[in-house]
């Protein structure tokens, strides 16, 4: 972009601008560019918002703000990864559910929100950050574990591994987007490189829901997965009482060995694999 396209900004103000994005990775606030230039907070704050005016910064959240390529052919085109904003404004968090069952391969469907689970407050499950949508899920500290870290646009991110993102997708099915897409990507992880029945078990017992070992008893004997080691570990540690094999859908059925009510129409959704 030649300087006819930067209308509105000065060449030290250009310099400055560039000082931050090179400096203050992801979103940042006054704070972080008054540390980086040393100036104050307050004309930290009018020179973030002079530059959003003029369309080379983008404000995501009252006093957030994410840089614009300098040398792209348009303010629109966003320096920043969905990723990297959510490890920012949610922290302690990690990305997870469907987000990372794309990441380790063991989905091909597209979802258009990040899923994040994070021990931070937040006000309202879907969250919007500029130009993309979050899907916020608040779990205890306890149930952050079982991590990798990745990098993305210099920052490190944090995303459940794959043993984990299985067991959370058996916690709460809701995030592979409900039981079917729980299953199909549990029959993807039971053939991948990924499989790993001890971590899975471990995993298991340290999230403190036993329900996790019914839906996960159940869904092997129901893929006739020859893991009977596996199965028999889940029935042993199941919990007495019945629930839902997905909580979004009313069951009718009850499977009376693993105490999981099905919905009518479960055994159309995998019927050559179905077992009363």
């Amino acid at each position: 972009m030649n300087d006819q396209n930067l209308k509105g900004i000065g060449k030290l103000s250009r310099q400055r601008l560039s000082e931050v994005i090179r400096n203050c990775k992801g979103p940042f606030k006054a704070f972080d560019v008054s540390d980086c230039l040393q100036i104050s907070k307050e004309r930290a704050r009018v020179m973030l918002s002079s530059w959003a005016k003029q369309g080379w910064l983008k404000r995501i959240r009252p006093g957030m703000y994410l840089p614009v390529e300098l040398a792209s052919e348009s303010p629109e085109d966003i320096l920043i990864d969905p990723w990297v904003i959510a490890s920012q404004l949610y922290s302690p968090c990690y990305i997870g559910g469907w987000s990372a069952c794309e990441y380790w391969g063991l989905t091909e469907q597209i979802f258009d929100k990040t899923l994040v689970l994070t021990s931070k407050r937040i006000n309202g499950q879907e969250q919007k950050a500029g130009n993309f949508v979050f899907f916020i899920k608040k779990v205890s500290q306890s149930k952050i574990f079982g991590l990798k870290t990745i990098w993305k646009e210099s920052i490190k991110v944090p995303i459940s591994d794959p043993h984990k993102t299985i067991i959370d997708i058996l916690d709460n099915p809701s995030f592979a987007g409900g039981i079917r897409f729980a299953s199909d990507i549990l029959k993807e992880y039971l053939q991948s490189e990924h499989f790993n029945a001890s971590l899975l078990l471990e995993y298991a017992f340290k999230m403190n829901n036993k329900t996790i070992f019914k839906r996960l008893g159940f869904l092997l004997s129901f893929f006739k997965i020859d893991q009977p080691d596996l199965i028999e570990a889940c029935f042993k540690n199941i919990s007495q009482g019945n629930t839902q094999i997905d909580p979004s859908l009313q069951g009718s059925r009850l499977i009376k060995k693993w105490g999981l009510w099905l919905p009518d129409h479960f055994e159309t959704l995998f019927p050559s694999n179905y077992t009363s």
